[in-house]
């Protein structure tokens, strides 16, 4: 091997273990400093309008993308046998995300016409691994990052940890019912604030990616 290729080889060499040893060290920091997971999505309190009696639905204004304060009437509904119609009220300040409502039309009492959400008030809610919970706090500050606008990134902290695993409340939770059981890591729900979402216009149900300084 003459000394030039020599040269080269020293180099590639010395590049590699550079490079090595930057991705060692970034993979070293954010495991030591973070706890992250992309198992998280956007989360709201939903807010469900119902019809408050048996009747025809006279008039409904809860159309998608409406917004409304606490008590605003939204509509009526006509009662057999009645002269007064009964009002139908906003439970509390929203915005109509989904409307089941038709107008004119047999509705019975309790039946949901339209689903809310407030969006003033969204957080997130992140599955963290039941092996690293232990390293989560409460007060703890988090970058978070939205799939649909990945490219900002906003802020937010740690507000309740849950006090039970995500399969506690499965449809169908796993059983330890025989030995050919296969353990699975369990995973804990963490509410998490977001400080300012920048206008960014997000929405329950959008996935995010979360990482919690420890």
């Amino acid at each position: 091997m003459n000394v030039k290729k020599l040269v080269i080889l020293n180099i590639v060499v010395l590049v590699v273990l550079v490079l090595g040893g930057f991705a060692g060290f970034y993979y070293y920091n954010e495991s030591a400093n973070y706890i992250k997971t992309d198992y998280a999505k956007v989360d709201g309190q939903q807010l469900v309008i119902a019809a408050p009696a048996s009747g025809v639905l006279t008039k409904f204004d809860g159309k998608v993308g409406a917004q409304f304060q606490k008590d605003k009437v939204i509509g009526k509904l006509a009662l057999p046998g009645e002269d007064e119609p009964v009002s139908i009220q906003m439970p509390q300040s929203g915005t109509i995300v989904q409307t089941n409502a038709v107008e004119n039309s047999f509705v019975a009492a309790g039946t949901p016409l339209a689903y809310a959400y407030d969006f003033d008030h969204l957080w997130i809610t992140a599955n963290i691994k039941e092996t690293i919970i232990g390293d989560v706090k409460v007060g703890q500050d988090v970058d978070i990052y939205i799939d649909g606008y990945s490219e900002s990134k906003l802020s937010g902290k740690v507000e309740q940890i849950g006090k039970a695993t995500a399969s506690v409340f499965s449809l169908l939770p796993s059983e330890n019912a025989d030995a050919n059981y296969t353990k699975v890591t369990q995973v804990i729900p963490v509410k998490i604030s977001i400080a300012d979402a920048k206008g960014l216009g997000i929405m329950p149900g959008m996935n995010a990616k979360v990482r919690i300084h420890k």
